[in-house]
């Protein structure tokens, strides 16, 4: 008999994730672990039980799904994540795919494109649902020069972005250091490079211009 596939559920909606862990647990080659109710949860958990899979929603509290998925994949290189959200912005599946994950599946599909990915990843395949796949290919074959470009003049580095996203979602800046496992001084000393590059004052800058470059969805966090 197969090894069943072990996994973690992360989605701070407790009826959607209860649904979710009822329809995997019919699987003969599932089994779900642990459930968490937001990133800073699921990547607990992940440390505890060491999961193959962890299901991963993207706007949750504490710690975001992109943040969740980053720390986990740096600190757990044998656990995949699969993204599961209602969300299919260009912004967000760069981010998250950047971040690590595998596969990035919509909440509306079809049953069985959650479980094709959850087989693929468990295989060390890729899956993206039809419409993220659809993007992702226009954006590689169509606008990779105009992405290049745009890189090329980002006056922010990968580490202050993940900052200014952090700050704009309404952290502290030592929730921020306790999120990212670093002092809050190089936070105050990011924060600052930031309004240095960017000209960017105060919470409401730091949120607007965040959200003009994509790093958060004003309506995600609501």
């Amino acid at each position: 008999m197969r090894d069943k596939i072990k996994i973690i559920l992360a989605d701070d909606h407790r009826i959607f994730r209860k649904g979710l862990k009822s329809l995997l647990s019919e699987k003969s080659n599932i089994e779900i672990l642990a459930e968490a109710d937001n990133g800073a949860e699921a990547l607990e958990a992940a440390m505890k039980y060491r999961p193959k899979i962890v299901i991963m929603d993207i706007g949750m509290p504490k710690m975001d799904g992109i943040e969740a998925t980053r720390q986990i994949r740096e600190r757990l290189p044998d656990t995949e994540v699969v993204i599961l959200s209602m969300h299919a912005k260009k912004a967000y599946i760069d981010q998250v795919l950047k971040a690590g994950a595998k596969a990035y599946v919509l909440k509306d599909s079809d049953e069985e494109n959650l479980i094709a990915a959850i087989n693929t990843v468990h295989n060390g395949g890729y899956y993206l649902d039809s419409p993220i796949a659809d993007q992702v290919l226009s954006d590689y074959f169509g606008g990779k020069a105009k992405r290049e470009l745009k890189e090329q003049s980002d006056p922010i580095s990968e580490r202050e972005k993940q900052v200014l996203r952090l700050l704009a979602q309404g952290h502290s800046n030592q929730e921020v250091a306790d999120i990212l496992c670093i002092s809050r001084k190089t936070v105050e000393n990011h924060r600052a490079n930031i309004v240095r590059k960017t000209g960017v004052q105060g919470q409401v800058g730091l949120i607007k211009y965040a959200a003009r470059i994509g790093l958060i969805d004003l309506d995600l966090w609501d």
